[in-house]
């Protein structure tokens, strides 16, 4: 086969279930969303939005709201308590009691000293922020119905509340309503739910309802200002920018309307502007990072759009990487999901007897095939699994325990033995089997990463037994991770790990040593994928800001390539909106580096010259979208009279030589290499599979339907 020819399996058995994103929390460039599993996911937002943290979600738990607070993370629901959560060890740190039971809404004052959460029974429960914890302060007078929403007038003095047909203002000093004003009903016979409230520095109150009006009421006097029918359906968020001049407006209705305050004489109106048709089922939350507008709901897709200029990104909702990872012997994938784990074993080509040209679909010898799929106990979540490169090994880590099993597969046969990990493994946030441990009685090596930002080294004997070989701390002095530990990979020697955390920490041990090897300088931008060459010494590394170092370990120094890179990176590759999810390589191709991030896979050829920093990125030449399940299919490198012609189809320009690009995709897991040389693996999600687990959008009559 040609050497510039690839066999990609493309395969779309990873069904991933899309969760419902519920509630969003914003505050510097930082975005907490939780999701209808009671996960809470923490976003990155400074360079190129990705997921940094995920605190796992239970079935026990509930999750209604959640606020910020000068870098600490609140959260209340129906189980009746507002929860802390430690960021590091990723797990709830406190929680407290709300005053009568299950709590629908949650807000803090603009000082950041007050916390007020409201109930099912009427309450509104007051706590006070300390650094230790929240103390209780005060409960509000009892009223009738429910409290769903609620919002802090910016002086402090004050708490808007939405219920069952009425919006209420306190007086915090006092615990009493000062005044109640009164919404009108669609139906006699039907009440109308204040979903979501807001108040301006003005004392205009802002409300949502279940009518699908947008109403703005003079908070002093009690009266109705202005009411607008911008929904067809309830309004279930509001969001106000920050300089209190605009207001968004969502909810069953997914339209997204925006309403713009004009001076109008002595007068301030809010008049209804421009509209935004972002998703396709109710939008759930709303938030603002700036001009930019955070957007999530039902369809379990994060969008982030601005206007104008014109601009919007849709984010997947895949699960955080590492979620794929393969077992190269053995020519297989672990896929991860919440509560369980699938084995996959790779198709395989029928030799073909013609010569294969690029976009050939190849006949399948062997079809895809489940091998084992592994469910947590009580339905615990899983936080983080890995399979050994031979595929002997299967482990996985949920937020109390770690598993491993020895994975026996001969003659036809399949056989899974479970083994006993040692007492002091207790769990951890990332694992990696290390790659061909020299040890004749070793069977496998396992890298832990634990909450206590320590590492543990684990040896899997060949008759079963394990036991922690060596741990590195922060006292030891050398390794010193500010946060909890998100990348890791080893050397093709298995002697070499490298480790990363969120504070830009990049760390290389030794395993033979157990010391540090080497310590990468810090930069300003945290590392979203690193991975080594499986040839060499030299770790790649892409950060969230899209720059990319390549570092020698043994130098302990940037390669000159790496130099250059970093003056000559492609303003387009510069300007993306996503962040690298993986990185690998391919052994007939040394010097090629391949990345992927959502949607894309990107090639950077070190051999070739660097093009100007405005060139057009090459696209590669791949065909038509693969069916379900598709046998492995070539792709081809671009000849330069292709590259002459993508470069035109992609706009003015010269064409990059250096770096290349296919978007073959749509939503891509995962990326990779099979160590045989020729063959890639592409696990993609396709967004008709993401579809169909989705309940039905509200239904809107359209022309000639």
């Amino acid at each position: 086969m040609d050497k510039n020819l690839f066999k990609i399996h493309s395969t779309r058995f990873y069904d991933v279930e899309p969760k419902a994103i519920h509630s969003m929390a914003y505050e510097s460039n930082r975005l907490a969303l939780s999701r209808s599993d009671n996960s809470i996911e923490i976003w990155n937002l400074e360079h190129s939005p990705h997921i940094e943290k995920l605190i796992p979600g239970s079935p026990e738990g509930s999750i209604e709201a959640l606020v910020w607070s000068k870098g600490r993370l609140f959260s209340t629901g129906l189980h009746g308590f507002v929860v802390e959560y430690d960021l590091v060890a990723l797990s709830p740190k406190a929680s407290y009691a709300v005053t009568s039971g299950s709590a629908w809404c949650l807000a803090v004052n603009k000082a950041h000293t007050h916390l007020a959460a409201g109930s099912e029974e009427g309450y509104v429960c007051l706590f006070e922020i300390f650094e230790e914890g929240l103390m209780y302060y005060k409960v509000f007078d009892k009223q009738e119905g429910r409290i769903l929403s609620l919002s802090w007038h910016s002086s402090g003095d004050f708490i808007v509340t939405g219920s069952s047909n009425a919006i209420r203002v306190w007086n915090v000093k006092t615990g009493h309503a000062v005044n109640r004003l009164s919404l009108g009903r669609a139906d006699s016979f039907k009440e109308t739910l204040v979903w979501c409230v807001c108040i301006t520095d003005d004392f205009v109150i802002i409300s949502g309802d279940s009518r699908g009006m947008t109403s703005f009421w003079n908070g002093k006097l009690g009266t109705l200002i202005d009411e607008v029918n911008a929904h067809k359906a309830d309004v279930l968020c509001l969001c106000l920018s920050e300089d209190q001049k605009t207001l968004y407006s969502a909810g069953v209705d997914p339209v997204i309307v925006l309403f713009a305050r004009v001076t109008a004489g002595v007068r301030n109106q809010w008049i209804r502007s421009v509209q935004r048709a972002i998703h396709t089922h109710d939008v759930r939350s709303l938030a603002l990072a700036g001009s930019k507008l955070i957007s999530g709901g039902v369809d379990a897709y994060l969008c982030i759009s601005s206007y104008p200029p014109k601009a919007l990104n849709r984010y997947p909702p895949l699960p955080q990487a590492p979620c794929v990872q393969m077992a190269q012997g053995k020519r297989q994938l672990l896929l991860r999901y919440p509560t369980s784990l699938d084995v996959w074993q790779l198709g395989a080509a029928a030799p073909s007897v013609y010569q294969l040209s690029a976009n050939t679909f190849l006949k399948l010898s062997q079809e895809p095939a489940r091998l084992l799929q592994l469910k947590a106990k009580d339905d615990e979540w899983i936080v983080c699994a890995t399979v050994s490169p031979g595929g002997d090994y299967v482990a996985y880590a949920t937020e109390s325990n770690v598993y491993i099993y020895h994975f026996i597969q001969s003659a036809g046969t399949l056989q899974l033995k479970k083994l006993v990990p040692p007492e002091d493994v207790g769990t951890c946030h990332r694992m990696m089997f290390i790659h061909h441990p020299t040890e004749p009685d070793l069977s496998a090596r396992l890298l832990l990463a634990t909450p206590k930002l320590t590492l543990q080294l684990v040896d899997v004997g060949s008759s079963g037994s394990m036991k922690v070989v060596h741990t590195f701390s922060r006292e030891s002095g050398q390794f010193t991770m500010g946060d909890c530990i998100h990348l890791m990979d080893c050397s093709a020697d298995g002697r070499l790990a490298a480790v990363a955390d969120h504070t830009s920490n990049i760390v290389i041990l030794d395993l033979k040593s157990y010391k540090v090897h080497a310590t990468l300088p810090r930069y300003k931008s945290h590392p979203t994928a690193l991975a080594f060459h499986p040839s060499s010494h030299l770790l790649v590394v892409s950060y969230a800001d899209h720059k990319i170092v390549e570092y020698d370990v043994i130098r302990r120094q940037y390669t000159p390539f790496s130099k250059k890179l970093s003056e000559k990176l492609p303003v387009q590759w510069l300007s993306r909106s996503c962040a690298v999810r993986h990185i690998t390589f391919d052994v007939r191709h040394p010097d090629v580096i391949i990345l992927h991030d959502d949607s894309v896979i990107y090639t950077i050829d070190k051999n070739k010259e660097f093009s100007e920093p405005d060139a057009k990125i090459t696209k590669f030449d791949t065909g038509t979208e693969d069916s379900l399940d598709a046998p492995p299919a070539p792709l081809k490198a671009p000849s330069a009279q292709q590259q002459k012609l993508n470069s035109t189809a992609a706009g003015s320009g010269p064409s990059s030589s250096c770096f290349g690009m296919s978007k073959k995709y749509k939503h891509l897991a995962y990326f990779g290499a099979l160590d045989v040389g020729g063959e890639l693996v592409a696990v993609e999600v396709s967004p008709l599979a993401l579809e169909k687990h989705l309940p039905p959008a509200l239904y809107k009559k359209r022309f000639g339907v």
